[in-house]
């Protein structure tokens, strides 16, 4: 990871993820019961830039590239999420049962704000000293080169997110 103050108010990150998983046994759109090794990669950069002591705005940008099919969406996720609710299985990740997996490269873009609460409201409780709330709204995209009518969003090749963190490191 690299970082640099572009200004005194203005941080550029740069982020490179490489994964290794040696014979693994790929079922995809791609390869069928075919053991070899797995490699995805993704280069990621944040630009933040702070409005005030207590209160940033942020973009990131990813692309991530899951050459062999195996890590996005990776079965094996699903199935650690999975939890069994009165009898029946569930899984916060996906359905395992509608999983398609493929090659495909991957692309987000994600708009932030970062507000630190305690700051803000000068709250001296040493709890809340380093909470961080974050809202976000992302955009993904997938590109599958192998198999262009590839939809892992629900049935699109795109997807809209919103979320709200409450970050609390310790």
């Amino acid at each position: 990871m690299l970082q640099h103050k572009l200004t005194p108010k203005t941080l550029l990150v740069l982020h490179h993820v490489y994964g290794h998983a040696g014979r693994v046994l790929l079922n995809n759109l791609k390869y069928t019961n075919v053991v070899k090794d797995a490699e995805w990669y993704s280069f990621i950069m944040h630009l933040y830039y702070d409005l005030t002591d207590n209160l940033s705005v942020g973009i990131r940008g990813e692309w991530f590239r899951d050459a062999d099919g195996f890590r996005n969406p990776s079965p094996f996720r699903i199935a650690a999420a999975t939890n069994i609710v009165e009898g029946r299985a569930t899984s916060f990740a996906g359905d395992i049962s509608s999983v398609t997996v493929t090659p495909a490269d991957y692309y987000a873009v994600t708009i932030g704000m970062n507000w630190k609460v305690a700051k803000a409201l000068k709250l001296k409780w040493k709890a809340l000293k380093k909470l961080n709330i974050s809202p976000n709204i992302r955009y993904d995209r997938v590109d599958a080169y192998k198999a262009p009518a590839y939809r892992p969003f629900a049935g699109n090749k795109d997807q809209i997110l919103f979320s709200l963190d409450f970050i609390l490191p310790f």
